[in-house]
């Protein structure tokens, strides 16, 4: 057992690394990290060993990890102080340096090509495939987890390849990507999916946005590529797949969009049955941030104006204010929509896109709500308050045409850099067994004064009647901190009903706070220092982030809250838009939980609740609720 071995042996392994540890696993995939770096700096063939080494010394403690790793470790130990091995450092320091990064999937320009920049007019081919040295480690232990069935030996996934229409035209040779849990025989069983690619520009890099879907037309991996004059391509992961063991079919996506932003500009792509279209908004982001200011207006004016009153006080809407808050809110989306695929001007290729997504919410209604995913790198655009129809009828208005309540929409938001999503493994439990943490704020309740109310007891009550001492309530700031620093149990669901403030951390960019009793704040910056995405939710946890009533109004700021949470391994995060009145929090919150302990999806507890309150309530402010994440989210296993 060379070192060589040993470090693929540790790449495929990686994984499964938390749940053999256990929960020391946050501190010691520090340390790992820590010994990866020093590995990839070392200068000697000795110095390499010796951390190699070091690597498998550091898991033998923990008896799972020994049980997997003991025997390659004694058959890898060096009988004597001298090296006598002669592997391939270079291959293996990239290896490690993958590991925690997870890419797998490379994209390359054919070997014709090797050191030559994007010539203008010049078509080159691009080629999307599986890293070759890391295949049979990444797909033996299901690294990649691309929705594969775990009775399959194989899968396809459909690529798409996209840029900035003005600097580069792709015109896809074979889209399909072929991937195995062995690897195949390039000889006779290729499985690259090809591309060729005109480059229009070539005095500043052009970047490339690879986007990978599954059959049921999820996107669980996506790439940036940039080109540069001088002939490199650079890649970085932007959307690591999910580590989820399946429990159901998955939900099949009817539309999905994907908004990046390329060279400056904002590129939007979307899909359907039918096929796909591309084209970019003719805004800048500033541009942009006004058109979502206007947007939002109408949700706003429900929860500030006269009408709004009615909202802080009963969660029943009578007949005519629904009417005018309808017509306040379809009016503003439908303004959103308007600006955004039919501007003056505007492309053929955006009036195609916005064709589309008209036609998937043709027949939504109390009956049928299609799946709708966003894949965005930013802005923060408020799709769930889109109106998408042609012409504006304020005499035929439904609130199904909202794309909040007509469709089950989940948003997935990007990253870019080294700072990927957390993929911790997620086994599903069923309800008699389901954990969960639950901060809350019981200053909401506004004991010892002359209006008290019940909201906060009666969501501890309703966590204890439901999973009894398997809940954990807690409503001081310094054990949220702590949680989040050493999470130790691995837990079902996160649950905050709490204030969502500004923070106290002065910052160009703003800071966000969610605020327990007696004003304590846990600031989202101090929580990214503190307890960075290196130290995961065990268990990849669905989180809940139920702000009521607060004074934070940025919606960009709140949807931080929410890349922070899946950054550490939340498999999905539910959180309002904007600000929620308490007592219409409460009860969407037991709506919302007796769905997902039923083995609901996120997307259809959502979608479900969002109706009732619509049909019996006539309140509309379901639509501050969004997820992000995955659809196919659970919090329990069906019943």
């Amino acid at each position: 057992m060379t070192a060589q071995d040993a470090a693929t042996a540790l790449v495929g392994l990686w994984p499964d690394l938390p749940r053999l540890v256990g929960p020391d696993w946050p501190h010691v995939r520090a340390e790992a990290l820590s010994l990866v770096g020093r590995l990839a700096e070392a200068g000697t063939d000795e110095e390499r060993v010796g951390h190699t080494e070091a690597l498998l010394e550091l898991l033998l403690p923990y008896p799972a990890a020994a049980g997997v790793l003991g025997t390659a470790y004694h058959r890898g130990r060096r009988s004597s102080g001298s090296v006598t091995e002669t592997p391939d450092w270079t291959e293996l320091c990239r290896l490690y340096d993958a590991m925690p990064r997870e890419q797998w999937i490379t994209a390359r320009f054919a070997p014709d090509a090797r050191g030559a920049g994007p010539a203008s007019e010049r078509t080159r081919r691009l080629l999307i495939g599986i890293d070759r040295a890391a295949h049979p480690y990444a797909f033996d232990s299901a690294q990649l987890d691309l929705s594969l069935p775990p009775e399959a030996d194989a899968g396809v996934l459909d690529v798409d390849v996209y840029g900035a229409p003005e600097a580069v035209a792709v015109v896809p040779v074979h889209r399909s990507l072929v991937v195995r849990r062995h690897m195949p025989d390039p000889a006779t069983d290729p499985s690259e999916a090809l591309f060729d690619v005109t480059f229009l520009d070539d005095d500043r890099p052009v970047s490339l946005i690879v986007v990978f879907r599954t059959p049921d037309g999820h996107a669980p991996h996506q790439l940036r590529l940039t080109a540069d004059p001088s002939g490199l391509l650079a890649q970085e992961i932007q959307l690591a797949p999910w580590r989820v063991a399946p429990v159901s079919p998955a939900t099949r996506i009817a539309l999905s969009l994907t908004l990046t932003s390329t060279g400056g500009t904002h590129v939007l792509t979307v899909r359907d049955g039918t096929g796909s279209a591309t084209a970019e908004l003719p805004y800048s982001s500033a541009d942009l941030d006004l058109l979502v200011q206007e947007a939002r207006r109408g949700i706003e004016d429900l929860l500030l104006g006269p009408q709004g009153l009615m909202y802080e006080s009963s969660l029943d809407i009578p007949e005519e204010t629904y009417r005018s808050d309808l017509r306040r809110l379809a009016r503003s989306g439908f303004d959103l929509f308007d600006a955004l695929f039919r501007p003056d001007g505007g492309s053929p290729g955006l009036r195609r896109v916005g064709d589309i997504v008209i036609d998937a919410l043709a027949s939504a209604g109390p009956d049928h709500a299609p799946s709708v995913e966003v894949v965005s790198d930013g802005p923060n655009l408020p799709w769930h308050l889109m109106y998408p129809v042609d012409t504006f009828d304020d005499r035929r208005l439904s609130p199904y045409r909202l794309l909040g309540l007509g469709a089950r929409l989940t948003l997935v938001p990007l990253r870019s850099g080294h700072h990927q999503r957390h993929r911790t493994s997620y086994v599903p439990r069923p309800a008699s067994e389901a954990t969960a943490f639950i901060a809350v704020n019981t200053d909401i309740d506004r004991a010892g004064t002359a209006r008290p109310r019940t909201l906060v007891a009666g969501q501890a009550d309703y966590w204890k009647r439901r999973i009894a001492d398997r809940a954990e309530v807690v409503d001081d700031a310094e054990k949220v901190t702590e949680a989040l620093r050493k999470p130790m149990r691995p837990d079902s669901l996160w649950y905050f009903y709490c204030h969502l403030t500004g923070g106290r951390q002065p910052s160009p960019m703003g800071d966000m706070a969610l605020e327990f009793t007696g004003g304590r704040q846990v600031g989202l910056r101090d929580a990214r220092r503190d307890a960075p995405p290196d130290v995961p939710l065990p268990g990849a946890p669905l989180v809940v982030l139920n702000a009521c009533a607060s004074s934070a109004r940025g919606s960009a700021l709140r949807a931080a809250f929410s890349s922070y949470f899946l950054s550490k391994g939340a498999r999905a995060v539910v959180c309002t838009d904007s600000e929620v009145p308490a007592e219409l929090g409460a009860a969407w919150a037991r709506r919302f939980f007796d769905r997902l302990l039923a083995g609901d999806t996120v997307a259809t507890a959502l979608h479900l609740t969002a109706r009732e309150l619509v049909r019996k309530h006539h309140n509309l402010l379901c639509l501050l609720y969004t997820a992000f994440g995955t659809a196919d989210a659970r919090m329990v296993t069906p019943s």
